[in-house]
């Protein structure tokens, strides 16, 4: 603290607060600004993927429909179709994520990674949460024909690790069926920390850049300080001198008061 309190009385308070206020404002800025508006965005940018990927899927079902239409296949076999279609459908990183379709029930008609689900009623299903999800999938389709629904649900093909997820679905009114694909928001997590990571090193680097010209400018400062305060010193010291040479008596033939030596 000693150590503090001395270089706070050498340093003028007119060159430290700028620095601090400039880190401070600096460091505010990246954490409180910066990093939440890059994890908005980036969850903004995965749910508009999953929207069009499910647009994309409806596509699909919306072909056999027409062969349906068109009299090139019945109704059992377009569906039997679009099914297996939709079902080997995979992408990601890991080539891992899917699709699924449920009815308006809802009745699960495709599972990928849950088949003992398939034909079954999920009116009651709920996720370890206590939310009906299909049902909430059933309500989002009947009020806006297409939505958002957050959930939680078993990680990819690992039914024993469940994580929070957000999916889109759409009705798909030829049939009466909704189809839908999801992100886990752990994906999303750790897509936002290892943007976190990248620009918290860019961000002490300039950091330390910003320390760096700001203690040469400190430093400078000091100097400037101090050789002020040493020529002023030395001013002073001039001009006492001058003073007492000024009140010295001078020798003179006329002088019999002033005497040379003891």
């Amino acid at each position: 603290m000693g150590i503090i309190k001395q270089l706070l009385k050498t340093i003028p308070i007119s060159i430290i607060l700028p620095v601090v206020m400039t880190v401070l404002l600096f460091v505010m800025t990246i954490f409180l600004l910066i990093l939440p508006l890059v994890e908005s965005k980036l969850m903004d940018g995965k749910r508009e993927v999953i929207h069009e990927l499910t647009e994309a899927a409806w596509s699909t079902l919306n072909t056999y429909a027409e062969k349906e239409k068109k009299g090139m296949l019945t109704r059992e076999e377009a569906q039997a179709l679009a099914k297996e279609h939709v079902r080997d459908i995979r992408y990601g990183p890991e080539l891992k994520d899917y699709f699924w379709i449920n009815d308006m029930h809802p009745h699960i008609i495709m599972h990928p990674y849950r088949p003992d689900l398939e034909g079954n009623d999920i009116s009651d299903f709920k996720d370890p949460s206590g939310k009906r999800l299909f049902v909430e999938c059933v309500r989002t389709v009947k009020a806006s024909g297409a939505g958002y629904v957050d959930y939680e649900w078993q990680w990819k093909d690992d039914p024993d690790r469940i994580v929070p997820k957000i999916s889109f679905v759409k009705g798909f009114e030829p049939w009466g069926w909704i189809i839908g694909t999801g992100i886990y928001v752990e994906d999303v997590r750790a897509g936002i920390a290892s943007i976190t990571r990248q620009l918290t090193l860019t961000c002490l680097g300039i950091l330390v850049i910003i320390m760096a010209l700001s203690s040469y400018i400190i430093w400078r400062g000091v100097m400037v300080t101090k050789a002020r305060k040493q020529a002023e010193e030395k001013a002073r010291l001039r001009q006492e001198q001058l003073f007492q040479a000024a009140r010295l008596p001078k020798w003179s033939p006329g002088n019999p008061g002033f005497r040379c030596g003891a």
